[in-house]
Formats: structure tokens, C-alpha cells, sequence
């Protein structure tokens, strides 16, 4: 099966959808011949494989660079990448085409002769931008733009079950359909976790609203005998307000800001601490119902403890007092006696990290390629059936 793969973005260090991208294309480049395009020379693209992720890509992968005007001047021009992108894959006629930029599959959908179309769906484009206060006319906006490619897509992946429920609500999405979650190199994120210091608690992530900081340092705030290391970045004014609620808090010094880091660098920062949290707050259609963030199964190939909320897009991956300890979302004093609780019994902790090494072992990259790679066939195929 021929595969064409394509994005419209340069590659940002230190921004997760990059290290998922990568790694997947790779995933699926080691058992099916896939071209991808992108504005990165193929030199760029093998630099921060082995640079951040300490990954060598695959023989099957085929690097194509396409005109872009990114950024050149205060300038970006989509529609130079989209328009020499549309007339690559016309070109390669692939049996597959795979898309996770909505904009790019809205313009490729609008082509008379399209192959196979498959869409990498990782959320809701309307209801992302009235979590976001962007406004109804944006909203609009975005539903007709998502509207065009499920109404000429052949396949789509979706990150959670949560989402593609929703997307075959919003949009009556009835083709070749599959729920992709996220996954972990298992080479990389090996079982270091032997117990940690029994005060530390790690987060690693970003510092975007809906991640739920602000819940987690109210909880901090509770739990006077534990420190946070937070390992990611944000934006300055993202990483001004987290200091500012510390110090408002009093607990500043009990915080630890590490930055972004290479991927390759998170498990030695991780391994040591006494237990990994996933502070998502509810309120937000994607925390609730539509991430499925690197770091849930990083922590879990870990083999580390983890305390998460209570929400559906967790209850996806963890259970209660199997592989993690679930708390209500959104409440700090429960945040804060469910760290205390996991920091506090040692056998408590390993039992949950053990339960969740287990678990890992489906989330791999391999595993995300075959499911990937099952629905390409389908998408080829769409009259041999839909998902039930």
C-alpha cells in the first residue's frame, strides 16, 4: 500500500503534536512505503528525529520538500503549500492519503479526483474555539470548514472514543472509522520508576488553560509536605501567571519550573519523583472528552504512579485503583489527598505503577501504526463495511 502523508507546518521543537507526528509516521513507515510531504528539508526532518527524539528513520520513509511560505517576511501563505501539495499527490496517486491538519484536508477535499482520504481528527474545531471564547462566526467558520472533509473523507482516526462519537454526531460521519489514542516509545520510556522521593510530584506538559495548573498548585497549596516539578513551557505570559498564583499561594518555593526539555531527556527528569499527575480540569470539551496526551502514556511505560480526574477521556486509559488514582476533577482538596494518599503508601504507588506498565504495552507506536494501518485498508476499500 502506497501512503502519502502530509502537513503544512515546519517542525517546532518542544511542541508534543511534532513528537507524535514523527514518530507515528515513522511507525507506519516501517511496514508500508510512506511519502511525506512538508516544507522541512529531509535534513531538517532526520535532524530532530535524532536530535530530540533519538529516533533513526525508517528505510520506507520518503521525505518530500514543498514550496511553503511560512512565516518569510511576517508572512504565511498556506495556499502556496496547499496548492503544490495538491498537485504532488495527484502525482503519486497514493492508496492511501493521511491528513491531520484540518485546513490542508478541507483544501484537498475540495479536488475533483481525490485519493482515499483519511482524516487524523484530535478535536472539535467549533466547540475547541468556544471552549477558547473565540466566538460563534469563528465557530461557524470552523464547523463548515470540518464539514467538507468528513463529507469526502474515507477514514477517520480519532484520538478518543469521546471524539468520534462526537464527530459522527456533529457531522453524520458514517465511514471506515477508528479510535487512535496516542501513544510511547517503549524504547525510550523504559520502567525507571523504582519508588521515587515520596514528595515529588511531576508534571510534564504544557501550561495552556486547560491543562489544569492552576487546579494543581491550589492543591500544592494543601499538601504542604510536597514539591512539583513541572518539566514543558508555555508561553512567557502563561509561565508569569503560574508564578504569580505560586507566590500568592506561598508555595514558590516548593515550585520547580525545568522548561522544555528533548524528548529523550523527560526520563531521567520523571523516574525519580514520587508520583506523575494529570490535572485536567472539566468544563472543556477537550480535556473532557478529547485529549489523549503523551505524557499519560509516558508516565505509564514509567511504570509510575499517576493521580488523574475523573473524566471520560481518562476513564479511556486508567482506572480507579487499578492503574491510577482517579479524583474529582476540578477539586483541589481531592487533588491534593489523592497526591498525599499515592505519595504516602509505598505499596499503594507500586501497585498503580505496575498496573500501569502493564497497560502500556497496547499504547505503543507499533500498536498506533497497525491500528493506522488497518484503516488505511478499509478507507482503499470503503465498501467492505463501517465501523459498528
Amino acid at each position: 500500500m502506497r501512503i502519502a502523508f502530509a502537513h503544512h507546518e515546519p517542525i517546532e521543537p518542544g511542541r508534543a503534536r511534532w513528537v507524535a507526528m514523527v514518530r507515528t509516521v515513522a511507525a507506519v513507515a516501517e511496514h508500508a512505503p510512506v511519502t511525506w510531504y512538508t516544507p522541512d528539508s529531509e535534513a531538517r526532518v532526520r535532524e530532530f528525529a535524532a536530535g530530540e527524539l533519538g529516533l533513526a528513520l525508517p528505510p520506507g520513509l520518503h521525505v518530500v520538500t514543498l514550496r511553503s511560505l511560512h512565516r518569510r517576511f511576517g508572512l504565511t501563505l498556506n495556499s502556496v503549500f496547499f496548492r503544490a501539495c495538491a498537485r504532488a499527490v495527484a502525482e503519486l496517486q497514493p492508496q492511501a492519503l493521511w491528513l491531520r491538519s484540518d485546513k490542508l484536508a478541507a483544501h484537498i477535499a475540495r479536488a475533483p479526483q481525490c485519493p482515499p482520504l483519511v482524516y487524523e481528527a484530535h478535536l472539535v474545531g467549533e466547540l475547541w474555539t468556544q471552549d477558547r471564547g473565540g466566538g460563534e462566526r469563528k465557530a461557524r467558520r470552523l464547523h463548515e470548514l470540518e464539514s467538507r472533509i468528513y463529507a469526502r473523507a474515507g477514514g477517520v482516526a480519532a484520538i478518543t472514543r469521546g471524539l468520534l462519537d462526537e464527530i459522527q454526531r456533529l457531522f453524520g460521519y458514517r465511514g471506515p472509522a477508528a479510535v487512535v489514542p496516542s501513544a510511547v516509545d517503549t524504547g525510550l520510556f523504559q520502567p525507571l520508576w523504582q519508588g521515587g522521593d515520596s514528595r515529588t510530584v511531576a508534571y510534564a506538559g504544557t501550561l495552556q488553560f486547560w491543562k489544569g495548573l492552576d487546579t494543581l498548585l491550589h492543591a500544592l497549596a494543601l499538601a504542604p509536605g510536597l514539591r512539583l516539578r513541572v518539566v514543558g513551557g508555555g508561553k512567557p505570559d502563561e509561565e508569569a501567571a503560574l508564578r504569580k498564583l505560586a507566590r500568592e499561594l506561598g508555595i514558590e518555593g516548593r515550585l520547580e519550573l525545568r522548561g522544555r526539555v528533548p524528548q529523550r531527556e523527560l526520563p531521567a527528569l520523571l523516574a525519580g519523583c514520587a508520583c506523575a499527575v494529570h490535572p485536567l480540569p472539566a468544563g472543556h470539551a477537550i480535556s473532557e472528552r478529547y485529549t489523549s496526551p503523551l505524557k499519560l502514556f509516558e508516565y505509564m511505560a514509567l511504570g509510575m504512579p499517576i493521580v488523574a480526574p475523573d473524566l471520560p477521556s481518562v476513564r479511556e486509559v486508567l482506572r480507579d485503583s487499578h492503574s491510577a488514582r482517579l479524583y474529582g476533577a476540578g477539586d483541589p482538596a481531592a487533588l491534593a489527598r489523592a497526591l498525599q494518599e499515592v505519595c504516602g503508601d509505598v505499596a499503594l504507588a507500586r501497585s498503580l505503577g505496575a498496573a500501569a506498565l502493564r497497560d502500556a504495552q497496547g499504547y505503543t507506536y507499533g500498536a498506533r501504526a497497525e491500528r493506522l494501518l488497518e484503516l488505511f485498508g478499509r478507507a482503499a476499500q470503503p465498501a467492505q463495511g463501517l465501523l459498528a
